[in-house]
């Protein structure tokens, strides 16, 4: 069973591939992709352990997988912020091109670690999931 250290491993590094790909499989930015990371970085390592600090096991047992855990809200979430949230990240990318343009650089890190965090979040918290899938409790659809 995935314990605090290994979720916590497992999303940072998750977090960064997932900021890293976007950066370039749709912005293809190979100038800027360490500040895609480190966003990425941050959010993976932020929302890795989410689902366990909501639910957490000392307090509720170890049957404490419910509805953070579940696949329905997460695979909702997800889904539901894939089209609206792709659309504000676009935004964000075009914030931070016009920002490098006229010379203000760290407005556009902050952009660019924005979109990193974001993205790295999502994929910090699909690890946790993964991670839980493979244990004998493995995960409940609802609660």
């Amino acid at each position: 069973m995935a314990k605090r250290k290994e979720h916590e491993f497992i999303g940072t590094i998750t977090g960064v591939v997932s900021a890293v790909g976007y950066c370039y499989y749709y912005q293809y930015d190979r100038d800027n992709v360490w500040q895609f990371a480190l966003g990425g970085a941050i959010g993976g390592y932020a929302t890795s352990r989410l689902a366990d600090i909501l639910e957490p096991s000392k307090t509720l047992g170890p049957n404490h997988r419910g509805v953070f855990h579940g696949i329905a809200l997460n695979g909702t979430v997800i889904g539901l912020s894939y089209n609206p949230g792709g659309k504000w990240l676009q935004s964000l990318v075009y914030k931070a091109n016009d920002f490098d343009d006229s010379g203000e650089y760290f407005k556009a890190f902050l952009c660019r670690l924005i979109i990193g965090f974001l993205i790295g979040a999502l994929g910090g918290q699909i690890s946790h999931l993964l991670a839980d899938l493979n244990t004998p409790k493995r995960l409940p659809l609802l609660a």
